[in-house]
């Protein structure tokens, strides 16, 4: 008896490293459409890990959907949201950076990193990257308030701040940092 399982299990370890060898063939060169089907299944289990919180497994399989094909401009937020809800902000900068350096106008995203240079305490790098989205986008009421908000709290400069804060006002009225930016002011506004 055993002469005959140890043969057969030699045949199927051999047929099991056979089709292991196949499958690391086919995903260093499949084809197109292969690659879309595993970026499709990917992208699902990266949803289901991420509902389970599981976000490093997430990650990992967002990174994989990357690798066969999808959009760099869909997968880069999810990469970086993960990673936030993993509270794992060097990795989510790392992200960002990358994707900045490919997409150099992605304002939105240049926001975020600089939100994520603050979180880890880089104040110098969060506000460079702060003031290039606003000479881009001038009118972007998050970046003053949050600028005014740094130059205030972590560079001790209430006068620049007080030009942002105000900046904020005019553009966001109405918005959620109002009644602390008008607070913040050097003098209130009539």
């Amino acid at each position: 008896m055993n002469r005959i399982c140890i043969p057969l299990l030699a045949c199927l370890l051999a047929l099991g490293c056979a089709r292991g060898a196949e499958l690391e063939a086919a995903s260093a060169d499949p084809s197109a459409a292969e690659s879309e089907r595993l970026a499709a299944l990917f992208m699902k289990r990266a949803r289901s890990a991420y509902a389970r919180a599981d976000f490093t497994r997430a990650e990992q399989y967002l990174s994989l959907a990357k690798d066969n094909g999808r959009e760099d401009t869909e997968i880069t937020p999810l990469l970086i949201d993960v990673c936030v809800k993993d509270q794992r902000y060097r990795a989510a900068l790392q992200y960002s950076q990358e994707h900045l350096r490919r997409h150099p106008r992605a304002y939105r995203l240049r926001f975020v990193q600089a939100s994520l240079l603050m979180a880890l305490g880089e104040v110098a790098q969060a506000r460079q990257e702060l003031e290039r989205v606003l000479a881009t986008r001038p009118e972007h009421a998050d970046a003053h308030y949050t600028l005014a908000v740094l130059l205030r709290d972590d560079l001790g400069n209430r006068l620049e701040a007080d030009t942002h804060f105000r900046d904020y006002l005019r553009l966001s009225p109405g918005g959620v940092h109002a009644e602390e930016a008008g607070e913040s002011l050097l003098e209130a506004v009539p």
